[in-house]
C-alpha cells in the first residue's frame, strides 16, 4: 500500500508541471472565462509539451527522450510565463477556482487508481495494443515511432495519444505498467475537471445564473455522469433477469418488462430474436443479475437487422457497439477514444470560448490562431472520428461569434477564418498526415466515378434496420430528457436589431418540428428521424437567442441531435462492415455524444427550473423525477461493478503482461527495457493457428495472435522493442489501405516459424539479416511449441547475454 501512494504521490507532482506549463497559454486562449481557463491549463499544457516535443523528434531535431521533454516543457512554459510578465495579464487563477478544480481532478483520479488497482494487469482485449504502442513511442528515440509489432515499419494509427501519455510517463521514471495506469486515470482526472469547469462556465453566462454552490453541484453532476454513469441496459439486466435482452427489439422489451412487473418468473417473447452470439431467443427464466451480474453487454446496447442468405432468408441481430467511459475505465483499454476525452473537453471548451468572443470585432492573432489550429488537429492524431464533429462545433461557434443583430453576417470574413483554422489543423501536423496512410478507402467503390469512387469507398449509405427508439432511450435518455425539455421550457429573449424587432425570429412550425417527424418516424420504422427536427429547433435557437450561455448550449444540442441522425443514414465503411456495417460508427460517434450531451445536461436541468412558475413548475418536478428515475438506472451499473470489483483483492498498479508471470520473464523484461538499445529488433513466436499441420510438414503457417491470452507480441508491447511480427489482425486493420505492408505479414508469419522450427543454420541466417533481428527471445511460448533441438541451434547465431530458468535472450553476432 505504501508503494501505490508513493507512485499516486510522484504522478500527482508530476501532471502539477503541465497545470503550470498550460496556464500562460491557458490565459491566452480563454482568458475571458477566467474559470474555464484553470480547468484547461492541464490538458493544454501536455498537449503544447507534447506537440513540441512530438514535432522536434519528428523533424529530426532532437530524439524523443527526456531531454527533449523537459526542453519542450521549458520552451512552452517559459514563453508563456514571459508573455504575463511582460503583459498585464492575470497572473493566478482565482483560488476558490483553482482548489475546487483540483479538488475535482484529484478525486476522480484516486477513484480510477483504485479501479485499476484491483485489476492493473496491461493485458486482455485491447490492452496489449495500446500498451505496445505506449512503451513502443517510449523507446523509439526518432519519429515516425516504430511499430511495436511489424518491425522495420512505423506505427500507422492514430497514435498522438499513447506519445501524450508516454510524457509524464517518462517524467515520472514509474515502471511502465504503472504508468500506464496512471494515465488513465489522469485522463479521467482531466476529463472530470474540464466537464465540470465547462458546466459552470456555460451556467455563468446566463442572463440569471444560478448561485455558486448550484453552479459546482451541476459541474460535480456532469463529471459523474460523463464518467461515473452507465446506460439502462445494467438496470434491465437486473430487473428482466438476463444479460440477453440488450438484443431484444421495443416490442419485445416492453413485453418483457410487463411481464417482470407482473412477478412471472418466466419471460415469454411475442416473438423468438435470432441474435449474435446469442442464438435463438425465445424465452428465460429470470436469474438473480443483482449477485451474477454481466458488466460486458451494457456495451452493445444497440443491435442491428440483417437478413441472412439461405432457404428461406433468416433475419440476426448483430450489435453495435455502444461503449461509455465508465465502462472503458473499468475494461483498462487506453484506446484512442478514451485518450481524445479530456482534449475534445478541451476542444469544447474552445468552441465555448470563440462563441462568446464580442461579436468576432477583434480579428484573432496568430498566436491564438496557431493554438486553436493544435488543439483541432491533434484530434485527428489522436482519435480521427472525432475532428469532423469538432471541426463543425468550431464553425458553428465562430458564426455565432460573428452574428451581430444590427448588421448582415459577415460570411467572407467567417469563412476565411474557418479555411485558415482548417488549414492549420492539418498543416500543424502535417509530418503525421506525411507518415500516416488511412486504414479506410480500401473498399469497393459503390460509385466509380470520378471523385465519388474515393468518397463511397470510405462512406456508405446505411440502408439496414433503423435504430429503436427505446435504444435511445437507454443509451441517451438520461441526458435528452433535460436537454428536450430545457430547450422548450427555457425561453430566453431574441436577438433584436436596433429598433427593437426580433432578427430571424423562430417560425412556429419549427417548434413542432421534431414532435411532426417523431410521427412519422414511428409511422415508417425510423423513430429517431425526430433528431432532424431537434437539430433544426435548437440550431434556430443558438442563431436567434442573445443569451451567450443558451446559444453555446444549443449549438451543442443540434450537434450532438446532427450526429445521432447522421449515424442513421451513412457509416464509415472499415473492416468490420460486412460482420455489422455500422459498428465501428456507433461505437465512436456515440461517444462523442456522450461527452457533448453529458457537459449539456446539467445545464439544461437548470433551464427547466430557471423561469419556471405557475402550471410550468409542475412540469419542472415531472422532468426532474423523470431524470432523477434515469440516474438512479444509469447508477446501477457502475454500482454493481465497483462493488464486485471491491470484493477482490488490492494488487496495486504494477500489472504483468503473460510474459512477465514468472520470476525470469519478469527479469529478462526488465533487462531489454535496461539494455537493449532503441530501436533493437526482438524475435519472438508468432501464434501460429494450424500449428498441428505446419509442424506435420503438410501446411505453411498461418499466423493470428490478435486477443490471446497466452503471451503472444507480449515481449515487444512489454519492452517497447519492435518484433517481426506481433498480432496479424491488428496489422491488417490498421494498414488496410497499404497492400505493400500487408503483403508483409504472410512472408514473416513463415520466417518467424521457420528460425524457431527448423534448425536450419543455412535458412535461418538469411532471414535473421532480412529483417534486422539484433536478439532471439526462447521463453515458455517457445519452448512449448517448438523442438528443443531446433531451438538449442539458436546458441549459434548469437551469444546468451540473459539467461534464467526457462528464458535465455540471445544477441545475434553478425
Amino acid at each position: 500500500m505504501s508503494e501505490l501512494v508513493g507512485d499516486v504521490l510522484i504522478w500527482w507532482i508530476t501532471v502539477q508541471v503541465f497545470t503550470i506549463v498550460g496556464w500562460p497559454a491557458a490565459v491566452r486562449l480563454f482568458g475571458h472565462l477566467p474559470g474555464l481557463a484553470f480547468a484547461l491549463a492541464r490538458p493544454l499544457g501536455l498537449l503544447l509539451s507534447g506537440f513540441t516535443a512530438w514535432l522536434l523528434a519528428m523533424l529530426g531535431l532532437g530524439r524523443f527522450e527526456l531531454p527533449l521533454i523537459i526542453i519542450s516543457l521549458l520552451l512552452v512554459g517559459g514563453s508563456g510565463w514571459l508573455w504575463l510578465w511582460r503583459g498585464n495579464h492575470r497572473r493566478l487563477p482565482p483560488i476558490a477556482v483553482a482548489l475546487r478544480g483540483e479538488v475535482i481532478f484529484l478525486l476522480t483520479m484516486l477513484c480510477i487508481v483504485w479501479l485499476r488497482a484491483h485489476d492493473p494487469t496491461p493485458w486482455g482485449t485491447e490492452r496489449p495494443m495500446d500498451f505496445a504502442f505506449f512503451n513502443a513511442i517510449q523507446r523509439s528515440g526518432l519519429f515516425p515511432p516504430q511499430d511495436p509489432w511489424l518491425a522495420g515499419y512505423s506505427i500507422n494509427y492514430y497514435y498522438f495519444g499513447y506519445l501524450l501519455m508516454s510524457v509524464p510517463a517518462m517524467i515520472s521514471g514509474l515502471p511502465p505498467a504503472t504508468a500506464y495506469n496512471l494515465a488513465l486515470a489522469l485522463l479521467a482526472g482531466m476529463t472530470a475537471q474540464g466537464a465540470a469547469g465547462l458546466i459552470e462556465t456555460l451556467l455563468g453566462l446566463l442572463k440569471r445564473p444560478p448561485p455558486a454552490f448550484v453552479r459546482v453541484g451541476l459541474g460535480v453532476l456532469g463529471a459523474l455522469i460523463i464518467l461515473g454513469a452507465g446506460n439502462q441496459s445494467g438496470a434491465l439486466q437486473v430487473m428482466l433477469g438476463d444479460e440477453r435482452v440488450v438484443a431484444l427489439d421495443d416490442r419485445q422489451l416492453l413485453a418483457a418488462i410487463a411481464q417482470s412487473w407482473r412477478g412471472e418468473s418466466i419471460i415469454v417473447l411475442p416473438y423468438a430474436t435470432n441474435a449474435q452470439d446469442f442464438g435463438l431467443i425465445e424465452s428465460w427464466r429470470r436469474a438473480d443479475k443483482w449477485n451474477d451480474f454481466n458488466w460486458w453487454w451494457p456495451s452493445r446496447s444497440l443491435w442491428d437487422g440483417y437478413t441472412m442468405p439461405g432457404d428461406p432468408p433468416q433475419r440476426e441481430r448483430r450489435y453495435t457497439i455502444t461503449e461509455f467511459p465508465f465502462f472503458s475505465l473499468r475494461l483498462g483499454d487506453m484506446h484512442p477514444h478514451v485518450m481524445a476525452l479530456p482534449f475534445t473537453t478541451l476542444a469544447i471548451g474552445l468552441a465555448l470560448a470563440v462563441a462568446t468572443l464580442s461579436g468576432g470585432a477583434q480579428r484573432p492573432d496568430w498566436f491564438t490562431r496557431i493554438g486553436h489550429g493544435i488543439i483541432l488537429g491533434s484530434l485527428y492524431a489522436i482519435n480521427s472520428w472525432d475532428l469532423p464533429t469538432y471541426l463543425l462545433l468550431y464553425w458553428g461557434s465562430l458564426a455565432l461569434a460573428y452574428r451581430q443583430p444590427t448588421v448582415a453576417f459577415p460570411w467572407r470574413t467567417w469563412l476565411r477564418e474557418a479555411v485558415i483554422i482548417a488549414l492549420l489543423a492539418f498543416v500543424l501536423f502535417l509530418p503525421f498526415h506525411l507518415t500516416f496512410r488511412a486504414p479506410v478507402g480500401g473498399a469497393t467503390p459503390w460509385l466509380d466515378l470520378p471523385l465519388l469512387n474515393r468518397l463511397t469507398s470510405i462512406i456508405g449509405i446505411y440502408l439496414g434496420e433503423r435504430s429503436g427508439w427505446h435504444a435511445f432511450v437507454i443509451i441517451f435518455g438520461l441526458m435528452a430528457l433535460p436537454i428536450i425539455a430545457g430547450s422548450y421550457l427555457y425561453r430566453s429573449t431574441t436577438v433584436v436589431d436596433s429598433t427593437g424587432v426580433a432578427i430571424s425570429e423562430m417560425p412556429r412550425w419549427v417548434e413542432w418540428l421534431p414532435f411532426i417527424l417523431l410521427c412519422i418516424g414511428l409511422l415508417i420504422g425510423f423513430p429517431l428521424l425526430a433528431l432532424a427536427g431537434l437539430a433544426v429547433y435548437t440550431g434556430w435557437r443558438a442563431l436567434t437567442t442573445d443569451e451567450a450561455g443558451v446559444r453555446c448550449g444549443m449549438l451543442i444540442a443540434a450537434l450532438g441531435s446532427s450526429v445521432l441522425f447522421g449515424v442513421e443514414i451513412i457509416y464509415i465503411r472499415d473492416v468490420f462492415e460486412g460482420l455489422s456495417a455500422r459498428m465501428n460508427t456507433i461505437f465512436k460517434f456515440y461517444y462523442q455524444v456522450w461527452l457533448l450531451w453529458g457537459v449539456l445536461a446539467p445545464v439544461a436541468l437548470w433551464w427547466v427550473w430557471a423561469l419556471a412558475s405557475g402550471r410550468q413548475r409542475l412540469l419542472a418536478g415531472l422532468v426532474s423525477v423523470c431524470t432523477v428515475l434515469l440516474l438512479i438506472g444509469a447508477s446501477v451499473y457502475p454500482w454493481i461493478v465497483v462493488r464486485d470489483i471491491g470484493r477482490g483483492p488490492m494488487i496495486g498498479l504494477n500489472g504483468y503482461t503473460p510474459r512477465e508471470q514468472t520470476t525470469a520473464g519478469a527479469a529478462a523484461i526488465a533487462w531489454l527495457r535496461q539494455y537493449a538499445p532503441a530501436g533493437s529488433v526482438v524475435l519472438e513466436a508468432v501464434a501460429v493457428e494450424n500449428e498441428a499441420a505446419v509442424a506435420a510438414g503438410s501446411e505453411q503457417p498461418r499466423c493470428g495472435g490478435s486477443y490471446n491470452w497466452q503471451g503472444f507480441g507480449g515481449v515487444s508491447a512489454a519492452s517497447g522493442l519492435p518484433t517481426v511480427l506481433g498480432w496479424v489482425g491488428h496489422e491488417m486493420q490498421w494498414r488496410g489501405g497499404d497492400q505493400q505492408a500487408l503483403a508483409e505479414l504472410g512472408p514473416r508469419c513463415i520466417a518467424v516459424d521457420t528460425i524457431y522450427r527448423s534448425g536450419d543454420l543455412n535458412r535461418i541466417r538469411p532471414l535473421i539479416d532480412q529483417y534486422s533481428v539484433d536478439y532471439i527471445y526462447v521463453g515458455s511460448l517457445e519452448r512449448e511449441r517448438y523442438p528443443a533441438s531446433s531451438l538449442d541451434v539458436l546458441a549459434q547465431i548469437g551469444t546468451p547475454v540473459f539467461a534464467q530458468d526457462e528464458v535465455v535472450i540471445y544477441r545475434v553476432t553478425r
